[in-house]
């Protein structure tokens, strides 16, 4: 039966994703100072991956569930003016390596069933002119066990 707790994974399973991206040292070298976060500030030096997320009910009669969904925002800013999109795609191509189908563990009580990159977008030239942006799209089925 459900539980009477509405299921929050989405801390645990950014947690999961933050460790599985900087396990995989291609792209920790590739991220200024490992920089994987659900935050970042203003002056923060690129690139980097920001993680943003939501969520919906998964649950059935019997089980409790989330579908999460997470925005992994790739952030670079090159050196020359020319626009050269290389390195953000380079991030973009190694999370979706790390991420799609992966075996991920939670924190208890969560168990990631489900792991899907099911979009990619950019990267573009952001409204400031200078910063690339690419965004990898995550989508994860969350039970509670």
């Amino acid at each position: 039966m459900a539980a009477s707790q509405p299921l929050d994974a989405g801390n645990s399973l950014i947690a999961a994703v933050r460790s599985a991206l900087l396990a995989n040292s291609a792209l920790a070298g590739m991220l200024v100072g490992n920089r994987v976060m659900t935050w970042a500030p203003s002056s923060c030096p690129t690139p980097y991956v920001q993680i943003a997320h939501r969520s919906n009910d998964w649950s059935t009669a019997t089980e409790d569930g989330q579908e999460v969904v997470l925005d992994l925002n790739i952030y670079h800013q090159p050196a020359s003016q020319t626009p050269e999109a290389g390195t953000a795609r380079a991030i973009m191509a190694l999370c979706r390596q790390t991420l799609h189908t992966a075996s991920l563990t939670l924190a208890s009580p969560f168990k990631c069933t489900l792991i899907r990159v099911t979009n990619e977008i950019g990267p573009y030239r952001d409204p400031d002119g200078a910063t690339l942006h690419g965004v990898v799209t995550v989508r994860a089925l969350v039970d509670h066990t």
